[in-house]
């Protein structure tokens, strides 16, 4: 049980670190996932996204970690404290500690920064992808009715079946 707020402090720059560590691995799999993109290697994607989505778990239940620590001391040392940011925690950590933080936090920043460009990079890598294979797909249907229709003796579809009509694109459009 913290007691004292240096313990505190101490405690939430151990958080801190953590999610440091948590936020550099998740922008090591988020520059994996664009050379992967990049090289369309789709499947590859796979293992990726499931440590994605277990990093991404772990830094939210260190996040929430963090808050509930924040908020324990706010009440026990600091009740009149109504803003729960970054800077306010760094300007109320003991002098010695300040140094420290104000580092983790540029680190932090500049971490997340680089992951929030390269996540909207993938994204758009990804919505390239699926349009390609959308488009691919419409091709191949059309060539498929163009076929069906070159080999079929009727003038329309056999009884009982209805025509296509327009082929729609399976991925954007809905399904054929």
């Amino acid at each position: 049980m913290l007691t004292t707020r240096r313990e505190y402090f101490l405690h939430l720059l151990e958080g801190f670190k953590r999610e440091l560590v948590l936020q550099e691995r998740l922008l090591e799999i988020a520059r994996k996932k664009q050379e992967i993109l990049l090289k369309n290697d789709i499947e590859a994607l796979v293992p990726l996204l499931e440590e994605e989505g277990e990093l991404v778990f772990q830094t939210c239940a260190v996040e929430r970690r963090l808050g509930k620590i924040w908020e324990e001391m706010k009440r026990q040392f600091f009740p009149k404290e109504q803003e729960m940011s970054l800077s306010r925690v760094f300007e109320l950590a003991d002098a010695d500690l300040q140094g420290e933080f104000l580092l983790l936090r540029e680190e932090l920043s500049r971490v997340v920064r680089e992951l929030q460009e390269l996540n909207r990079q993938n994204t758009l890598l990804i919505e390239d992808v699926l349009n390609y294979i959308d488009v691919v797909f419409s091709l191949l249907l059309r060539e498929v009715e163009r076929q069906e229709q070159k080999n079929s003796p009727c003038y329309g579809p056999p009884r009982g079946e209805r025509s296509r009509g327009g082929v729609r694109g399976i991925l954007i459009d809905g399904v054929v």
